[in-house]
């Protein structure tokens, strides 16, 4: 049987960070990363719609599920520093979205394929790990051991993964899984509206934005949708206001006279005719959320590994030497970079408890 010091279970952005930071910090140890796609770093290459949106300048508990969990490293981390310090310069933009400067996830990814290669990780794609067994140590498909095991599998988000197999087998309980940063189906009819983007303020729970917002077919679409997703379920009323700049009172009088022309210049010709003039509907344009697009459209996953079974380090408390790190875990954030900046982070933070404790 084939022996490590850590074994890694997914070639995510979790998974090769903190790959890369344990060989940085302990160049000595034997290191196994296992992909089970083709290739480590997939997700990643599609992140920002390929431009890599690495993180945000407004990191704090406000756009995170469960951020207190790791509140202190979330205040220890920066990114920005991070990805300089290993070559990359980067930039921000007025929303605090960090970026790399070329604007293509591609040099993150090269960057970091280039880290695994100069610390000498030894990478297995295409490998399915089947089974975990523990005595001593963590033996893999009765094929590799190791006495430190990370599983760092990511969420369902757009590829399937059985990270949260095995976690349960290792006696962990998995929150309810949810797709979240996705589509919004709609119960009303809005086909006549498909392909129309706005800029409004949409209302539904707790969250209250403004943004810019999509029509789909039978769904609504676009960043300030897939941010509102996360506080949406079935059967709740979104409410969209159209016109943001002006309050109710000021588009009456600006719509005494002329009603139907002055109408054509605040909201796309498609929206006039659905609201069939009623002047509330540009303040209050209501939709009821049939569903959530399903998990090969969403961003992420909210829950999964509940955070009350793991130490601050990342350390599970039911499983001595094992850790679990970036989407696997019951923890999420806004679109944004919110959640690569908590993929990069547990990697990174795991990595140095794992060094610590052996």
């Amino acid at each position: 049987m084939n022996k490590y010091d850590v074994i890694i279970v997914g070639g995510g952005a979790s998974g090769v960070t903190c790959a890369i930071n344990l060989k940085k910090k302990d160049p000595s140890l034997k290191v196994l990363l296992l992909e089970q796609n083709d290739k480590v770093l997939k997700k990643v290459l599609k992140t920002g719609n390929g431009k890599c949106n690495l993180s945000n300048k407004n990191i704090d508990g406000s756009h995170y599920h469960n951020y207190d969990a790791f509140k202190d490293y979330f205040n220890k981390f920066d990114a920005g520093k991070y990805f300089l310090d290993l070559g990359l310069i980067t930039k921000s933009d007025n929303q605090g979205r960090i970026y790399p400067y070329s604007e293509a996830s591609s040099s993150v990814v090269n960057l970091l394929l280039y880290e695994l290669e100069k610390e000498k990780i030894e990478i297995k794609c295409n490998y399915i790990v089947e089974k975990v067994e523990r005595n001593d140590n963590y033996i893999i498909n009765g094929e590799y051991s190791s006495k430190v095991l990370v599983i760092a599998t990511g969420s369902n988000a757009q590829a399937k993964t059985n990270g949260y197999e095995l976690a349960k087998s290792l006696n962990h309980k998995i929150t309810k899984l949810v797709p979240v940063l996705t589509p919004i189906k709609i119960k009303e009819d809005i086909k006549s509206l498909a392909g129309l983007k706005v800029k409004c303020n949409l209302k539904v729970n707790s969250f209250n934005r403004c943004g810019e917002l999509l029509f789909k077919d039978d769904a609504i679409s676009g960043i300030l949708v897939l941010e509102a997703s996360r506080y949406t379920k079935t059967g709740d009323v979104i409410s969209l206001d159209l016109v943001p700049d002006y309050s109710l009172s000021e588009l009456k009088e600006y719509l005494i006279d002329d009603k139907e022309i002055k109408l054509n210049g605040l909201v796309p010709k498609m929206l006039v005719k659905k609201i069939n003039g009623d002047i509330g509907k540009l303040k209050d344009f209501r939709l009821t959320v049939d569903s959530l697009y399903g998990f090969s459209y969403s961003q992420i996953t909210r829950g999964g590994v509940t955070v009350d079974e793991l130490k601050e380090t990342f350390e599970s408390k039911i499983n001595s030497n094992l850790y679990l790190i970036g989407e696997v875990v019951d923890v999420d954030g806004d679109c944004g970079g919110y959640n690569l900046n908590f993929a990069w982070l547990s990697g990174y933070f795991a990595a140095e408890n794992i060094i610590k404790s052996i």
